[in-house]
């Protein structure tokens, strides 16, 4: 009998564990980003071919003349973080590379130390990313600070990025 008690107050807790867990668990929906780009003071607008993603475009920057981020969530439970440089009004490019294989092995040595990682999309665009897991939901601070740093990180390469392109 002291068994069976005890087995049922050990499946209890578990039940008890698991719900709370769950109630942890929120997804990470648009609507949380907006909220979460509204208190950041960011300005956005829907994606026009994604309705899962949100586009914040800025050009408050130090370096870039304007900073394309992409704030994107997706079913496999991860939020993505995608922003492209814009530099004398033009987006960086492997078509506009002096150096294609230069400016290639700059971006593999960046991933090296960034916390972001940089990559050249399937139409030769350059950018940087950083993806979130969310399968467990995604606070305020955690998504802060991703933006913050991935934003002040391609800002900080637009400069090394344009040593890489042609002058016209």
């Amino acid at each position: 009998m002291m068994k069976k008690e005890m087995a049922m107050s050990v499946l209890a807790a578990i039940a008890i564990a698991a719900g709370a867990a769950a109630a942890q668990q929120q997804d990470v929906t648009t609507q949380t980003l907006r909220g979460y780009l509204d208190k950041m003071g960011l300005r956005y607008v829907s994606h026009p071919k994604n309705r899962d993603a949100l586009v914040v475009p800025r050009g408050d920057n130090k370096n870039a003349e304007r900073l394309d981020l992409y704030v994107e969530t997706r079913p496999d439970h991860s939020l993505v973080l995608t922003v492209y440089p814009k530099f004398h009004g033009k987006y960086f490019t492997l078509g506009r590379a002096a150096d294609r294989e230069k400016l290639l092995q700059r971006l593999i040595e960046a991933n090296y130390r960034s916390f972001a990682t940089f990559f050249a999309d399937g139409q030769g665009d350059i950018g940087a990313r950083f993806t979130f897991t969310t399968e467990n939901g995604l606070g305020y601070e955690p998504f802060r600070v991703g933006v913050t740093e991935l934003l002040r990180i391609a800002d900080e390469f637009t400069p090394i990025l344009d040593e890489y392109m042609r002058k016209e």
